[in-house]
């Protein structure tokens, strides 16, 4: 994906909050994604070494160009510089305090980040490794698994993880995944499928995505026009109903079929997504954004309001924790957790649709 981009590359990364390594378990490919001959074997443990010290030579390139200025001004710069990895500022500090006691502890070193001119290499290398740790968890996806030379690698990854900034390793055949798939595919004819892979239920990349969400939990916020009903935001309708991330009925067939859950709002009779649809009842808590760890009642608002649920400016809002609970008024600048996760947010101005 990032072939010619070079650090256009690595920057792109900094929208992501986990990154997904899909590594040829079989070790039948090499470094470039090239199939090799037979009797040659890649240990993809390389690669998984490789990519890590890309992400750590990046990182720590940008701040030996401007180490000078960095320790000079102190901790509070270097503060600065890591936050341009999209990273907040309060993980950042959890990041270098936990660097800064290891530093005490096993080489007894007094306030070490206060005293930025005395780092050598060494110490700039394990900075950036910790706040790699916590900035890009990494899940990898072992694809190929069912070849017989992935089980020795599959097994050896396995119980070296964490490995190489990677924590989570889910074995997988992309090529099963993939034809059960086109299974529910309208206009695509399957006379080349093996019968025996339509029995099959592969899962693998669905645990691939729930192991990468484990990582860095994202937080559910559940925005409602009434905190009695839990009724949805009438802004939210074309959202919930016509966007491009929504799955298409072939897709929802391969959900049904696979035990999974389709979206409340698609109507099986009419093949399509009806937002008065919701098996005779209102839709209490049809609607949930994802956000930040640490995202706020404000930063719900923005992105509300960018997607033009919302409009106007923010007034006041009051949040839940569960259903039943009663409301109560929240800042903008408070952090949205389980505690106050359904929210009514009122603005000084109303579409006329609403």
């Amino acid at each position: 994906i990032g072939r010619g981009k070079g650090n256009k590359f690595l920057d792109d990364l900094t929208d992501a909050d986990v990154l997904i390594h899909v590594v040829d378990a079989s070790g039948r490919s090499d470094s470039e994604g090239n199939i090799i001959g037979t009797g040659t074997i890649n240990d993809p443990t390389d690669d998984l070494a490789w990519v890590r010290n890309e992400l750590l030579q990046w990182i720590v390139t940008n701040l030996s160009m401007k180490w000078d200025g960095i320790s000079r001004k102190g901790r509070n710069k270097l503060v600065d510089m890591f936050s341009g990895y999209k990273q907040q500022q309060r993980m950042v500090w959890d990041v270098l305090l936990n660097v800064e006691k290891f530093m005490y502890e096993h080489e007894k070193r007094e306030r070490p980040l206060d005293n930025l001119d005395k780092w050598d290499a060494a110490d700039l290398r394990r900075l950036v490794s910790a706040f790699l740790g916590t900035r890009f968890p990494i899940s990898l996806a072992l694809n190929k698994s069912d070849i017989p030379s992935a089980e020795q690698f599959v097994t050896k990854i396995k119980k070296a993880l964490p490995i190489h900034g990677a924590h989570a390793g889910i074995s997988l055949c992309a090529r099963q995944e993939m034809l059960f798939v086109r299974q529910f595919m309208p206009n695509v004819r399957h006379t080349d499928t093996p019968t025996d892979i339509y029995l099959k239920k592969p899962e693998g990349v669905w645990d691939t995505l729930n192991s990468a969400i484990s990582l860095r939990e994202p937080i559910l916020v559940f925005p409602v026009s009434n905190l009695n009903t839990y009724e949805p935001l009438l802004g939210l309708n074309d959202n919930a109903a016509r966007d491009a991330s929504l799955p298409n009925a072939g897709m929802i067939d391969c959900l049904r079929e696979s035990g999974g859950t389709i979206p409340s709002l698609w109507n099986e009779a009419l093949r399509e997504y009806d937002v008065k649809h919701s098996d005779g009842v209102k839709c209490a808590l049809r609607d949930v954004v994802v956000m930040k760890q640490g995202s706020t009642v404000e930063d719900a608002f923005l992105h509300l309001k960018n997607i033009r649920a919302l409009s106007g400016e923010f007034v006041r809002a009051e949040g839940a924790g569960n259903i039943g609970e009663k409301g109560k008024p929240v800042s903008k600048f408070e952090r949205i957790g389980k505690h106050n996760r359904i929210l009514k947010i009122m603005t000084n101005k109303r579409k006329a649709w609403q």
